[in-house]
């Protein structure tokens, strides 16, 4: 007798989409099928081991996730860090029961999150075992901090390992490029640094006028490309991409690479 979470309403399954998990990114797969507001489920199966996992969307939203092991976020963030094995779509096919219900982008950011934090537990768990302990005092501390602090260049070029992301640049607030790593064919980089700073500086004086602080980031689509960008001490820091389809998982990845930038100018 099945669980009650694998009770399913079936309609039509004559087509299926499938294939490789070395080939295929989930999460893209996730975001193009809610960006169709496609209903349905994503079978995998993960190798080695051959653990099964389960994606239930309704139109746009993740209802339902499983693993042999986890349910709902849990299942999530770990699916979503598969990269062996096979999947296959079912159209149509919907679960009875809710563990998620929320849209794409909110879900894939909390798993995102969820999968980070879990990581860092078991990081300090892994250190706590080994019984090292470290004594420094304040100053030693601040010189161990300075000396392991990366330099911008290699922030940048960790910035364009996030899937999405085409081009990163650094502005100053006169309009002029301090820095960029990647290429956009779609914006031109010196014309972008003129516009950004003249944009920010607007918005700043709006918050101001308005009292409601600082601007944090900024978010602009257009027809053929993506900018959001954000302060980083006396400069701003923008990201650009093709479309919005990876947004949600740009503004978390992001975050703690424009904080490393934040220190750096």
């Amino acid at each position: 007798m099945p669980n009650r979470a694998e009770r399913l309403q079936v309609t039509d399954t004559t087509h299926f989409l499938k294939g490789s998990l070395s080939l295929t990114n989930i999460t893209d797969l996730v975001q193009f099928l809610a960006a169709s507001y496609k209903s349905g489920m994503i079978h995998l199966t993960r190798h080695p081991g051959g653990v099964e996992g389960k994606i239930f969307f309704l139109a746009g939203t993740i209802t339902n996730v499983t693993t042999d092991t986890l349910s709902g976020l849990d299942a999530l963030s770990d699916i979503l860090n598969w990269n062996q094995g096979e999947f296959q779509y079912n159209p149509d096919v919907t679960s009875i029961d809710k563990n998620v219900g929320l849209s794409v982008q909110h879900a894939i950011i909390e798993a995102a999150v969820l999968y980070d934090h879990r990581s860092e537990v078991v990081k300090q768990e892994s250190t706590t075992h080994t019984g090292t302990t470290i004594d420094v005092t304040s100053d030693e501390r601040s010189t161990e901090m300075e000396t392991s602090q990366r330099d911008s260049t290699t922030v940048l070029n960790d910035l364009l390992m996030i899937p999405g992301i085409d081009a990163v640049v650094v502005v100053g607030r006169d309009g002029f490029v301090i820095e960029s790593a990647g290429n956009s064919s779609r914006i031109n980089i010196d014309e972008l640094g003129a516009s950004l700073a003249h944009a920010s500086n607007a918005i700043e004086e709006m918050g101001s006028e308005l009292k409601v602080n600082t601007f944090q980031d900024m978010f602009i689509e257009y027809g053929k490309a993506v900018i959001m960008c954000r302060p980083i001490g006396d400069a701003i820091a923008a990201v650009i991409a093709p479309d919005a389809s990876k947004l949600g998982i740009i503004r978390h990845k992001t975050k703690k690479y424009f904080e490393e930038l934040a220190l750096l100018f």
